[in-house]
């Protein structure tokens, strides 16, 4: 046999020995290759080693770029792709911390600037994602702490503030918006309820404004309404111990800078406006005013109608950019949603005349007296018209009809309507449209269905109309429903018991200003309950006719009752209404 053909591997995998070399013993190709495997990783680690030991100093020659495991090139020699468990897997702590930040910065609605100030919440350690909600920042003057629990805040750019509570807001320079009212020093103080179970409004300030925040002198009062109904428990910023949190009257909203502030097991949404809705706004705002205008708002259940007629019915009310375009003192609101009304408790139709923005919701004024607006109220005894379709039409054209022979019949006039969309709904909605020639009717989805849009827009441009009314459709916005579990039975609890509980206000300064009463309600004595019709009010009319009562009871040509036939048919009356 030739030298060549004895030649084998060496043991320690430096190459090829000759046939002077001691005989090693033979070797398999899996155990050539695992030889080879294990030498290069020693080669390998030799080299970490010694890269490890570089100085400090010499970090800034090595490149700029940012590089993960995957990507780094091999220290030496040719590596597997195959790991073994024995090589240690290196984390990229080092890297992570860019990426954390970008993905902070770019969750924030507005970038942070400046430094960041030692009493402002920032990130934790830990890398946990901490989200800001407004983007003032305080020091140590700022904002300024006056007697009565009042804040005082300056701002010398546009800034973002979310509070939560009840609280007055007063502008003394400047100018700062609130779900879509434009407040300036001539607006005096606006008196707001957020709380978690609906979408807080956001307070967006003009560059060089100071603000003025005060406590809410009815707070107190509507907040103990959940020693009586758990439904109103955790709305505000309270801690888990509610009952002392009630039991301070001083201390009634707290600005939330990041979501470290929000309060536990909650979950705060603030109030988004989308920028289809903006743009709307604008135009109906900015339109010339050769009619007044009347706008009708129609579209499924949850879509935004209520949130929209609010940001509406502000915006008319305080918007002052131009001369031709002053805002309106008065705007008149029209609700024809007998599930969600909101200036009347659950039932009920009403026209309300509006002086002021609406900053609450609607359980925070169940009710308007004469006084503070209410013009005239229809109870349908039903959250759903579908009860009678025909009386609740008639309802709602007997209130527009008192809104055209109104001395407000000149200020204009937002529709709200049921989310019934479908059959008899559709029916309903085309028939207010074409009775009532609305300037223009806006539908609140853009996701159909085509059905109901088709039969609007033929409502629209009707023969019986003198010129086709405008349609146009915005999306809906996002469902309240993820900021609380609170359902709409749960809100029309909390409306009824906040009408049963409204009394007049605490406060000498604003009289207008509702109150509640956290009393209990007291039962009926036995002898009354006849008069409660089983202990239950459900309405109280008052006819201005005879002729309301229509049907075989009411009618003129009926035979005389019997004195007691008479109290049967109105005990009944009293029960169906």
């Amino acid at each position: 046999m030739s030298s060549n053909k004895r030649r084998k591997l060496d043991s320690n995998g430096k190459g090829l020995v000759t046939s002077k070399s001691p005989a090693p013993a033979p070797l398999s190709a899996f155990a050539a290759r695992q030889q080879l495997w294990g030498a290069a990783v020693s080669r390998a680690s030799s080299v970490d080693a010694a890269t490890n030991a570089v100085k400090p100093e010499a970090a800034p020659e090595l490149p700029a770029r940012s590089e993960t495991p995957s990507t780094r090139p091999p220290a030496a020699g040719r590596r597997s792709k195959r790991q073994t468990p024995e090589e240690p897997i290196v984390s990229p702590s080092a890297d992570a911390k860019p990426v954390q930040q970008a993905v902070e910065e770019e969750s924030s609605d507005k970038p942070d600037k400046g430094t960041s100030n030692p009493t402002t919440p920032g990130p934790e350690p830990s890398g946990r994602l901490v989200r800001q909600h407004s983007s003032f920042r305080p020091s140590k003057n700022n904002p300024q702490k006056k007697s009565g629990g009042r804040l005082v805040l300056t701002t010398r750019e546009a800034e973002r503030l979310v509070v939560i509570g009840s609280f007055g807001i007063r502008i003394r320079e400047g100018e700062a918006t609130i779900a879509g009212a434009i407040l300036t020093p001539a607006d005096g103080v606006q008196w707001i309820h957020a709380p978690l179970c609906h979408a807080v409004p956001v307070i967006r300030t003009a560059e060089a404004t100071v603000l003025e925040l005060q406590p809410h002198p009815a707070a107190r009062g509507l907040r103990q309404l959940a020693d009586l109904n758990p439904v109103f428990a955790r709305l505000w910023e309270e801690s888990p111990r509610e009952e002392e949190s009630r039991s301070k009257p001083g201390q009634t909203f707290q600005i939330i800078y990041t979501s470290d502030d929000v309060p536990k097991k909650t979950v705060l949404q603030e109030l988004v406006s989308p920028a289809e809705w903006n743009k709307k706004l604008a135009g109906l705002v900015a339109s010339k005013r050769t009619a007044t205008p009347v706008i009708f708002l129609c579209g499924p259940k949850s879509a935004g109608k209520s949130t929209f007629g609010r940001l509406l019915v502000n915006r008319l009310m305080t918007d002052r950019g131009g001369s031709k375009n002053k805002p309106w003192s008065t705007v008149m609101f029209l609700d024809l949603d007998p599930g969600q009304p909101e200036y009347a408790p659950p039932g009920v139709v009403s026209l309300s005349r509006l002086t002021t923005p609406n900053l609450s919701p609607s359980f925070c004024h169940p009710s308007l007296s004469p006084a503070q607006g209410l013009v005239r109220a229809h109870a349908i005894a039903s959250v759903t018209p579908a009860l009678d379709p025909a009386h609740f039409l008639e309802c709602a054209l007997n209130l527009f009809s008192r809104y055209q022979k109104s001395p407000d019949a000149k200020c204009p006039l937002v529709i709200n309507t049921p989310g019934w969309i479908q059959g008899t709904g559709l029916d309903l909605l085309t028939g207010l449209i074409t009775s009532i020639h609305p300037t223009e009717v806006i539908y609140m989805s853009q996701d159909g269905p085509e059905e109901t849009v088709s039969g609007l827009r033929s409502a629209c441009n009707a023969p019986t109309t003198a010129k086709p009314i405008p349609f146009s459709t915005l999306p809906s916005q996002q469902s309240e429903g993820s900021s609380s579990s609170r359902t709409p039975l749960h809100l029309r609890t909390m409306q009824t018991m906040s009408y049963f509980h409204l009394r007049p206000s605490l406060s000498p300064n604003e009289p207008l200003l509702p109150a509640w009463d956290p009393t209990p309600l007291a039962e009926p004595a036995p002898e009354l309950l006849s008069d409660a019709v089983n202990g239950t009010v459900m309405a109280l009319v008052r006819l201005e006719s005879r002729a309301s009562l229509k049907g075989p009871c009411g009618s003129s040509t009926q035979r005389p009752q019997s004195k007691n036939k008479q109290q049967q048919h109105h005990l009944k009356l009293q029960t169906k209404t």
